[in-house]
């Protein structure tokens, strides 16, 4: 679909139409960042009542962006595709005529399995990875599907007596995780579920995290994760951190591991390998910043 064919769009340009009226993208961007921000803020102090059915799940987009776009709350009736990188291949999403009936099937599943109660951490995590899965392959609204998603999903699994930590989950991970899931590799994004669903590696990373921003490093657009156990992983040291150590690995990810898996002769700077061991990161705690 052009620019110009698009209903949601500002005639001639690529600015979605907006309640405020804003001309460009910037401005747009920064305004819908910061008031969807503070409605995802109010709906995580105070989740908003649902049956996690197809209305719930309407409703929750609604809120966030409310004060941005007057089609909120509402499924998208164009055809929407991305490309994985500029240039590449578009992937189309649901087509619009099919949303409703796809976001039922869906949700119908999910009531079957009872709302993902009573399941173990690791369990819950591997079925709600696919839940946000599909969903995103659905991406029924013309923006905003990934926040909507995620507001979702932690409603989901606060009333299954978990908790999902998206705040130590990049930007950039996120997004490969849903390119590749896409793709038909769920692989990647349930292994980000076990992560944010383990306070053990909660920890190690909010650590990090913590120590990548005070030190002005754009966190948010590397490949942030702990090591998996069984991977082979070469870069250089960034520093230690109690028993664990952080790793800026030849690809450019940012990788935290356990200093057991380590010689504690390596130095901050020193280029090194290593395979790591347990995924058993109980010992990722306390210490001095990296």
């Amino acid at each position: 679909m052009s620019e110009s064919s698009d209903p949601y769009l500002y005639p001639g340009t690529d600015v979605l139409k907006n309640i405020p009226g804003i001309p460009n993208t910037e401005e747009l961007t920064a305004f819908e960042t910061l008031n969807s921000g503070a409605r995802m803020y109010e709906l995580r102090l105070q989740p908003s009542a649902g049956n996690f059915d197809v209305g719930h799940f309407k409703a929750i987009h609604k809120y966030i962006f409310q004060d941005v776009y007057l089609w909120a709350g509402q499924f998208r009736t164009t055809l929407l595709g991305k490309a994985q990188f500029v240039g590449g291949r578009v992937t189309y999403f649901t087509p619009p005529h099919l949303l409703e009936h796809e976001a039922q099937r869906i949700l119908d599943g999910l009531h079957r399995a009872n709302l993902l109660k009573g399941l173990s951490r690791s369990e819950f995590a591997r079925k709600a990875a696919r839940l946000l899965v599909e969903l995103n392959n659905l991406h029924p609204y013309r923006e905003g599907n990934g926040r909507t998603q995620r507001i979702f999903v932690e409603a989901l699994a606060r009333q299954a007596g978990q908790t999902l930590h998206f705040d130590v989950v990049s930007q950039e991970r996120m997004i490969r995780a849903s390119i590749l899931s896409t793709a038909g590799d769920s692989t990647m994004m349930i292994r980000l579920f076990q992560e944010i669903t383990d306070p053990e590696r909660i920890r190690p990373l909010s650590r990090a995290i913590e120590f990548l921003a005070a030190n002005r490093f754009a966190w948010n657009t590397t490949y942030l994760a702990t090591a998996t156990a069984g991977q082979e992983y070469s870069g250089k040291l960034v520093g230690r951190d109690g028993a664990a150590f952080m790793m800026r690995t030849d690809s450019d990810q940012i990788i935290i591991g356990q200093q057991a898996d380590i010689s504690a002769d390596i130095r901050s700077g020193e280029h090194f390998s290593f395979t790591a061991g347990s995924s058993d990161q109980s010992n990722l705690r306390g210490g001095d910043a990296p």
